[in-house]
């Protein structure tokens, strides 16, 4: 039987603080109880199976008297360090430190998955669906798709499939409370920190934009000059978007492309797919009617991209809330540019 080889499944006793004699008595002390053991440098391995006689022989010896009180390695290995008291282990161990999440999740993490992958492929394509009619129907009612009462009409349709589809996976597939979709309360550091990824995001799309204007002729950008919203100059107006865009935006798709979808790609994908799936599904969805092909290729790279970043901190934190104080931000600085420009 080899433990160091690893042939038979072995436990570990960290011994860097014990002196030669008292190595010696411990091996003494193994072999009358008989429990094999090998040692590798200052490292004792004996079959896990017989662990806990190993135990036994260690709280039972006391002859450690030669090395001073202090922090050494746990021999146990059940913590980063133990304190000696100078004759004996003690109670007394290190907490291990947290570890440092990433932003980017490993390729074949199974954490946050959720089922439900038709149900939120069912209420995305309803989505789009309702919000493309309700604009429509604004329309053929006489309105316009670029009036704020088509875009009240889209978006109310647009979250009602939405949150939905988020109500149904969490009561077909969970126990029916949204948190299982990370819908927790946050700290005000992470409310601190879903500003400050709101104002990366903000700029960074920003940047994008002006960088894939460049791709189209100037002709084609001058066509684009027609408003994808007509805001008129009124308080109640006003009021309107930044209810929607700064408040209702944020908490529905968040919850729907954050929650349900990037869980539902974890499941099926791991959750690295699953970040650049729910964004570019976050990305299409904001296509509306009426644009013209620049609006809509800008938009929809641009809303992507953000979505790839709101995905990493969803990721990051383990719960929505910090993406959606992020996704309020970045919809924040839009509310004003456009209240500036109406």
């Amino acid at each position: 039987m080899s433990l160091a080889s690893g042939e038979v499944p072995a436990w570990e006793y960290r011994l860097d603080a014990w002196n030669d004699s008292a190595r010696r008595l411990l091996e003494e002390r193994l072999t009358q109880a008989g429990v094999p053991h090998e040692w590798n440098g200052t490292r004792c391995l004996v079959p896990i199976d017989r662990r806990d006689v190993a135990d036994q022989v260690f709280a039972s010896l006391r002859v450690v008297r030669t090395t001073p009180a202090g922090w050494y390695p746990d021999p146990w290995g059940l913590s980063p360090a133990r304190w000696w008291d100078g004759h004996e282990w003690t109670g007394f161990v290190a907490e291990p430190p947290a570890p440092e999440r990433s932003w980017v999740p490993p390729p074949h993490n199974r954490e946050h998955a959720m089922r439900g992958g038709g149900i939120a492929f069912l209420g995305f394509v309803a989505s789009l669906v309702a919000s493309g009619l309700a604009a429509l129907a604004v329309d053929l009612l006489g309105g316009s798709v670029h009036s704020l009462g088509a875009l009240c009409a889209a978006q109310a349709a647009l979250w009602v499939c939405l949150f939905g589809a988020c109500k149904l996976a969490v009561r077909r597939h969970g126990n029916g409370s949204l948190r299982e979709l990370g819908l927790a309360r946050l700290s005000w550091r992470q409310v601190g920190a879903g500003l400050l990824v709101g104002l990366i995001a903000r700029f960074g799309a920003g940047a994008l934009a002006v960088a894939i204007a460049q791709l189209f002729p100037e002709e084609q950008l001058r066509n684009t000059a027609e408003p994808v919203l007509r805001l008129q100059d009124s308080l109640l107006s006003i009021i309107v978007l930044s209810l929607i865009l700064v408040v209702g935006a944020p908490f529905f798709e968040e919850l729907f492309f954050r929650g349900l979808v990037q869980g539902a790609f974890t499941n099926r994908f791991g959750a690295r797919i699953a970040l650049f799936g729910q964004a570019i599904c976050f990305g299409l969805v904001h296509y509306r009617v009426g644009m013209t092909a620049a609006q809509a290729v800008i938009t929809i790279v641009t809303i992507g991209a953000t979505g790839l970043v709101l995905g990493s901190v969803r990721w990051h934190y383990e719960k929505l809330g910090p993406g959606m104080v992020a996704h309020a931000f970045f919809n924040a600085v839009v509310v004003v540019v456009v209240v500036t420009l109406a």
